[in-house]
């Protein structure tokens, strides 16, 4: 987590012990189990870890779903594979609590592990990809005219920009002649980029996506849902719009929304056939800081059985396809300029999609493990007249 006072400067100092806490309370949390079976506690084990990571990745203002095990094992699409059908929460489970029955009992009860990868033999079939998309990236917003105009012609079917793409506003990003409007006529696509209702900075300001049909008309705005904790990010947004072209609905989280499960879950579930992912990553972070944010979101594709695109300020940008395989040549960390690539839409149904709820659910039976212990104790305590 050393790229956080890349972010943070010495507040990251605040933020990494609060990471460590969580996994204090996990460690807690498994050491209240000694006494029961191998069995029970990698039970317990799994269930606890999975409460944590909802705790700090998803219930409240200081978001942070990273570092978990869905996250590193994305690395190696293949093991990611069983998210498909459990989420990443079921799949933190599933590891967790292999892992701990590994711990508490034999060696060899770590062997199911292996069987993670061989899931990917049973993913649905990927089609050929029929659909083109440019996906542009640029960091700074003064050079974004200039990598438009040298973006040759071809026929596509979309085209996306990064997050913050136009940070003066909506109005401005329209009235621009070489900007969104005239880029969708330009190539006859519909066109996503990044901008701002208000003033960025202003007290009521909001982080959005702005969705422009292939004759330069705006279609609506897709409000950031969750803004970046501890960072001039707007207002959370109220609602969770899908945007309904003649060949696909468009899903759109932008950036840290995609993070955690449940944002890209409920888009498909409102219809999405693609997701589209505009974020903003900014060199001055970290190339290990990109490398990281990239694995989060091969887990929203491989839980939702949707192809990705996304559009980053400074990489990369890529499609990523339902089996969370990356674009074999993305545009890399530190580039700018713009990128073609081919994808779907696809209106299948993906069970790890919808598992978010795991998180809650763990959540509460954790809650009602600590109240269960905590009475046992007040029983348990010597009263005051045996004291005496």
């Amino acid at each position: 987590m050393y790229w956080m006072f890349n972010i943070f400067g010495l507040y990251a100092v605040t933020l990494i012990a609060l990471m460590a806490g969580y996994f204090g309370i996990l460690a807690t949390l498994i050491g209240m189990t000694g006494g029961s079976s191998a069995q029970r506690r990698a039970l317990a084990t799994a269930c606890f870890a999975v409460a944590v990571e909802w705790l700090r990745g998803d219930a409240w203002y200081l978001r942070f779903p990273w570092y978990t095990p869905p996250h590193a094992l994305a690395q190696s699409p293949a093991w990611i594979a069983p998210s498909h059908w459990i989420g990443a929460y079921g799949l933190s489970f599933v590891v967790w609590g292999i892992a701990a029955l590994t711990a508490f009992g034999k060696l060899y009860y770590a062997l199911p592990l292996l069987a993670l990868p061989a899931c990917s033999f049973f993913l649905p079939s990927v089609e050929q990809p029929t659909e083109l998309a440019i996906l542009v990236q640029v960091e700074e917003s003064y050079q974004l005219d200039s990598v438009l105009a040298r973006i040759p012609y071809e026929r596509v079917d979309l085209m996306v920009l990064p997050e913050y793409a136009y940070p003066m506003g909506i109005d401005g990003a329209l009235r621009s002649k070489r900007g969104p409007a005239a880029l969708a006529k330009r190539f006859a696509c519909p066109v996503v980029f990044g901008t701002v209702l208000g003033s960025y900075g202003e007290p009521g300001f909001q982080n959005v996506a702005a969705v422009l049909d292939a004759k330069g008309n705006l279609m609506g705005t897709f409000p950031k849902q969750r803004p970046v904790p501890l960072m001039v990010d707007g207002l959370p947004g109220k609602v969770r719009p899908v945007f309904r072209l003649p060949e696909a609905t468009l899903g759109i989280g932008l950036c840290y929304d995609f993070d955690a499960p449940v944002i890209a879950a409920a888009l498909v579930a409102s219809g999405a056939t693609v997701l589209l992912a505009p974020t903003g990553d900014l060199m001055s972070w970290g190339s290990v800081q990109h490398l990281h944010h990239e694995l989060l979101v091969r887990l929203r594709a491989v839980e939702n059985d949707r192809w990705v695109l996304r559009a980053t300020t400074s990489g990369r940008s890529e499609a990523i396809s339902p089996h969370g395989h990356p674009s074999k040549y993305p545009l890399e960390i530190g580039e700018t300029g713009s990128l073609v690539v081919a994808f779907s839409n696809r209106d299948t149904f993906a069970l790890g999609g919808q598992t978010h709820y795991l998180g809650p659910i763990a959540a509460g039976i954790t809650l009602l493990f600590i109240l269960l212990r905590a009475w046992m104790w007040w029983k348990a305590r010597p009263s005051a007249k045996a004291v005496a």
